[in-house]
C-alpha cells in the first residue's frame, strides 16, 4: 500500500478532514474528504475563551474522523488549529480532550496558515497572483513581490464579522449590516495591506468554494466542478443580493449552500467583494486546494 497521510483543520467555523495517498507521479490522490460544522469560534471575538459546548462539538467531530483515519490505515496524521485557537487563552481545554482520542493539536500561526495555502495551491497559480482564503476568524493573503512570497493573516473572517455586525442572523440581511462590514473590512485592508494591485485573484476556503457551489446549484459538493471555476464581480453581487433577501430558514434551502453555513455566508461574501474592490479586480478563479491540501502534500513529501 502507498503511503497515506491525513490532515485535520480545526477552524473557527468547521472541522475538516482530508486523506491522501502517494501515487507514482510524484503527487497524491485524494481518498476522502469530510466536513463538520462545529463553530468553535462562537463568542471568541468578544470573550477570548472557548466555550465548553463548542469544544464538545469539535471532540464529537474528531471522534468520527478518528474512526475514518483508522479505517483507511493512515500512517501520518496532522491536526492543526487556526484563528479561533490562536485568539484564546484556554486552548488547552481542547488539546487535552484530543489527546484522549490520540490526536496531538498543533496551533499554527497565521503566517504558517498562509504558507500551507500556498503549498496547496502553488501548482495552479499565475506569476502575478493574489491567493486569498476567507475563514471564520481570519483571512489569509499570499502574493509575490520581486523574488519573494508574502504571507499575511488579518482578523477579518465570516464568523467574526457576523458576530460583530449582524444583530439578527435569522432575519433578512440588512443593508446597514452590509455597509458596516464593507466599510470595516475596507478600512482594515487599507491600513494592513499594501501591494501592486494588478494581480489575478485565486480563492480557496469554505466561503469561496460555497459561493461556487451556489453559482452552480450543486446538490452535492463536486471538487472537479469547483476547481478553476471563474466568478465575476457581478455574479458575486447577484449571489449576495439573492441570499440577503432571504430569511435564514429559506437561505438554508439554497442549493449549494450547507444549512449550517447559511448564517455566516453573506458576511464572508461581503469580505470577498470588499477585497475585489480594494484590488480593483473584476473576477476570481476558485480552487479547493487550500491549506489541508498543502498539509497532506507536506506530509507525503517529507
Amino acid at each position: 500500500m502507498n503511503l497515506r497521510a491525513a490532515a485535520i483543520d480545526i477552524g473557527t467555523n468547521s472541522c475538516r478532514l482530508l486523506i491522501g495517498e502517494n501515487n507514482e507521479k510524484n503527487s497524491f490522490k485524494i481518498l476522502i474528504r469530510e466536513l463538520e460544522i462545529t463553530r468553535l469560534g462562537e463568542g471568541v471575538d468578544q470573550n477570548r475563551k472557548l466555550k465548553t459546548s463548542a469544544v464538545q462539538r469539535v471532540v464529537k467531530a474528531l471522534k468520527k474522523f478518528r474512526l475514518i483515519i483508522d479505517q483507511f490505515q493512515v500512517e501520518k496524521v496532522r491536526v492543526i488549529g487556526t484563528s479561533a485557537l490562536r485568539d484564546v487563552d484556554n486552548a488547552d481545554l481542547l488539546s487535552s480532550k484530543l489527546q484522549e482520542i490520540n490526536f496531538k493539536l498543533e496551533i499554527i500561526s497565521g503566517k504558517k496558515e498562509a504558507e500551507l495555502n500556498y503549498v496547496g495551491a502553488a501548482a495552479s497559480l499565475d506569476t502575478d497572483f493574489l491567493l486569498i482564503d476567507i475563514g471564520g476568524g481570519s483571512t489569509e493573503f499570499i502574493w509575490p513581490e520581486e523574488s519573494d512570497i508574502n504571507f499575511r493573516s488579518l482578523d477579518i473572517g465570516c464568523v467574526r464579522m457576523t458576530e460583530k455586525f449582524v444583530s439578527d442572523p435569522e432575519a433578512e440581511f440588512e443593508e446597514a449590516s452590509f455597509n458596516k462590514i464593507y466599510n470595516y473590512v475596507d478600512e482594515f485592508l487599507s491600513s494592513h495591506l499594501q501591494f501592486d494591485k494588478n494581480l489575478k485573484i485565486r480563492g480557496v476556503g469554505g466561503t469561496i468554494t460555497t459561493m461556487a457551489a451556489v453559482k452552480l446549484g450543486l446538490k452535492e459538493y463536486n471538487s472537479s466542478k469547483i476547481e478553476d471555476l471563474k466568478i465575476n464581480i457581478s455574479e458575486l453581487e447577484k449571489i449576495i443580493k439573492k441570499l440577503s433577501s432571504l430569511k435564514l430558514k429559506k437561505r438554508q434551502k439554497v442549493r449549494g449552500l450547507q444549512p449550517q453555513r447559511a448564517d455566516i455566508i453573506i458576511a464572508g461574501l461581503i469580505i470577498l467583494k470588499t477585497i475585489l474592490d480594494y484590488v480593483d479586480s473584476k473576477e476570481l478563479s476558485v480552487s479547493d486546494h487550500d491549506l489541508l491540501y498543502g498539509l497532506v502534500k507536506e506530509e507525503l513529501t517529507t
